[in-house]
């Protein structure tokens, strides 16, 4: 008896871009600051989920392309029967494929950027430019955050008329440093203390971010010689 096995499937970053352009819609109608938050910290999961999503199906597209163009089919002569039998290298080079592909399902933002060069042998420079890595970098700081629900405190010590203060947990402090550097927010944190959040998950700095994955995404796919023939759908993602 014969089994055939078919698997149709779809990923986040296919319908999570027409999500961000509507709930950006309606957050740009809302008023109440907490609400806005509440928004912008969606926007943020939503982004890190199809970044993610993406890099898995750009990788295992490049990989089965790649595999295509090494198979090519040999030409028999007109009294020779085809070999089914399969090489014990072809059946190795399979499993290694089938074993990174699995690998591949699994990953997430860091292991995905060791992935990368794994992959191409290339070093991640190579294929991401600096700025735009570090972007992402602090993207997923925010989802982070956000999904192990951490706190955001300002810690003050004051001692002989003189105040230090930092955030906590310390990567959100990066992430403060980070968007004062590209002019996002401004004023000390002690002027701010109060609102952390409503500072730092502001409409600017996510649209700032969408920016960068807009840019990230175009790098990404000119890095892995991404076409229209490979795989349409990832070649024309945007947001």
């Amino acid at each position: 008896m014969d089994l055939t096995i078919k698997e149709t499937y779809n990923r986040p970053f296919i319908f999570i871009p027409k999500t961000i352009l509507w709930i950006i819609k309606q957050r740009d109608l809302e008023k109440d600051n907490d609400n806005l938050i509440g928004i912008n910290s969606s926007i943020i999961l939503n982004l890190t989920s199809l970044v993610e999503s993406f890099n898995k199906e750009l990788m295992i597209s490049w990989i089965k392309n790649h595999m295509s163009k090494s198979e090519p089919e040999s030409e028999l002569e007109d009294d020779e029967m085809p070999n089914w039998d399969m090489s014990m290298g072809e059946y190795l080079l399979e499993r290694l494929t089938d074993e990174l592909i699995l690998e591949i399902e699994s990953s997430e933002w860091n292991k995905q950027l060791k992935l990368f060069t794994k992959i191409t042998n290339e070093g991640i420079n190579r294929i991401i430019e600096k700025e735009t890595l570090n972007g992402m970098n602090q993207l997923f700081k925010y989802r982070n955050i956000l999904t192990h629900g951490n706190k955001l405190s300002l810690i003050e010590w004051i001692y002989d008329n003189k105040t230090s203060e930092r955030l906590e947990p310390n990567k959100f402090e990066g992430i403060f440093t980070f968007l004062k550097q590209q002019n996002l927010v401004s004023g000390k944190l002690k002027d701010v203390k109060s609102d952390i959040f409503e500072l730092t998950f502001s409409n600017e700095v996510v649209d700032y971010f969408i920016k960068i994955i807009n840019k990230y995404l175009d790098e990404v796919k000119k890095s892995f010689e991404m076409s229209i023939e490979i795989n349409k759908t990832l070649f024309e993602l945007k947001i």
